[in-house]
């Protein structure tokens, strides 16, 4: 049997279930006149028509892809969903009315142990049913299902409540039931926003895959540089994904289609709930970043958006595979703190929305300093220049400075250095070579706000 079909076959036994259980509350509820057990009854009822609801849904969801439909049918059980969703806030309002009811008309309605036993009987029915239909729900990967599951378990806490309210109008206590009532309330309305809100990110195409799980599982087919702008929508079992993958650009169009197929199939098979894969093929006109060179020049990006800069920046990769960003920000030494620190927030907030890798960021505020040497002096540039050489080549070897550029940009400095050294050289030593000279380069010379450090091998 397919999924669709053992889906249906759960839905009705479910249904048969309810049914029963609905008339014999309807039974005992206007046997005794007990208004709770009436309430609960046409609650049951309510649950009957979830069930006849997710039927219809999942029988239009089964039908093939078509002209109107070229994406199949699947969001019809998601709106079948979303009406069981639905179906729980009428739940929830019925049981208010019945509270108000109870306390504007009190009622003391007879009630045997016989009735009081009937109704504990439906109880262990209906926890039968949620654990058979989560159990089926998990199994067949089915929203529905779980849905439909989630709707039966408030019944559990209703039949408790109407149980409760019996026992304590035989022993002459009402008001125990609306206490109850109150707290079922509750619990339905959590459970009807949980299902909304997965339903709603289903209906508007909420991401629903990793694009970095997507875009690792590209880039490892032979003959893919590298993959970037991966996008996912649908639900979690049932996944459309798109994604673009560089080529090398002299690859025929045979070679090229090859590829691209090898991707989708690949995607198809090694990430889970993946229905469809589309692949943008494009040339390739560089050298593919590394993942640290595309975070980097993101933060650069959102940084400058706002206007500030950035420098020290460094990435730790944790144990989990996500980044944390340290890093310095520039901003005018005019600000308060509280404005420099709004800026900086609202900088990690970006750079944490746009990478959802990066976990954490924390920023080091620093002031933009005002002292501007005269730009009409003409020996300060070249002064400047000497001593920044000098200090240079005392970290990294005589002669080791070269093409030094100093930039007046609204009334402050910034230097760019050039610095040779041994194309053996590890890179993690190059890389703290850099840090210390900019290091020394603040230190003394407090008239740099910015000092750009570019170690190279000899030409």
């Amino acid at each position: 049997m397919t999924r669709s079909q053992l889906t249906r076959r759960v839905l009705l036994i479910v249904l048969g279930l309810n049914v029963l259980i609905t008339i014999v509350k309807l039974i005992i509820g206007f046997a005794t006149g007990a208004l709770s057990v009436i309430a609960d009854g046409f609650h049951s009822i309510i649950d009957s028509s979830s069930n006849i609801i997710g039927l219809l849904g999942l029988w239009v969801a089964s039908r093939p892809p078509d002209s109107n439909h070229p994406y199949g049918h699947r969001k019809y059980e998601t709106v079948a969903t979303l009406a069981i969703g639905g179906m729980l806030l009428l739940v929830s309002w019925e049981i208010v009315q019945s509270i108000i009811a109870r306390l504007t008309a009190p009622a003391a309605p007879e009630v045997s142990p016989l009735d009081i036993a009937i109704m504990a009987a439906t109880f262990v029915v209906n926890l039968a049913i949620v654990l058979y239909e989560t159990q089926q729900g998990r199994a067949l990967h089915s929203d529905i299902l779980l849905a439909d599951a989630a709707h039966t378990r408030t019944d559990l806490f209703v039949t408790v409540s109407v149980v409760v309210s019996l026992i304590a109008a035989r022993a002459g206590f009402g008001w125990v039931d609306l206490i109850v009532a109150a707290g079922v309330v509750v619990l339905i309305v959590f459970a009807a926003y949980d299902i909304l809100k997965r339903t709603s990110y289903i209906l508007t195409d909420a991401s629903v895959i990793n694009p970095y799980l997507i875009e690792k599982t590209a880039s490892a087919v032979p003959g893919v540089r590298y993959a970037h702008r991966a996008r996912s929508r649908g639900a979690a079992d049932s996944a459309y994904i798109d994604v673009h993958v560089k080529v090398d650009p002299a690859m025929s169009t045979a070679q090229a289609h090859a590829i691209a197929s090898e991707v989708e199939r690949r995607l198809q098979s090694e990430v889970p709930g993946v229905v469809d894969a589309v692949v943008h093929i494009e040339p390739a006109t560089g050298a593919p970043p590394t993942e640290w060179e595309a975070i980097t020049v993101r933060i650069r990006a959102e940084a400058d958006a706002l206007g500030v800069g950035v420098h020290d920046l460094h990435i730790h990769e944790e144990k989990s595979g996500l980044y944390c960003v340290e890093m310095h920000v520039e901003v005018p030494a005019a600000l308060s703190l509280g404005e420099a620190h709004a800026i900086a927030d609202t900088l990690e907030r970006r750079i944490r929305q746009a990478m959802p890798r990066i976990d954490c960021v924390t920023t080091h505020i620093e002031p933009l300093r005002d002292t501007v040497p005269d730009e009409d002096d003409p020996t300060q540039p070249d002064a400047l220049e000497s001593r920044i050489r000098e200090i240079t080549d005392s970290v990294t070897g005589a002669g080791a400075a070269h093409d030094i550029q100093v930039h007046h940009i609204s009334g402050h400095i910034a230097a760019t250095v050039h610095v040779t050294q041994s194309a053996a050289e590890p890179l993690t030593a190059a890389h703290a070579l850099a840090e210390e000279v900019e290091r020394r380069l603040h230190a003394n010379l407090p008239q740099l706000n910015r000092v750009v450090v570019h170690i190279e091998p000899p030409e």
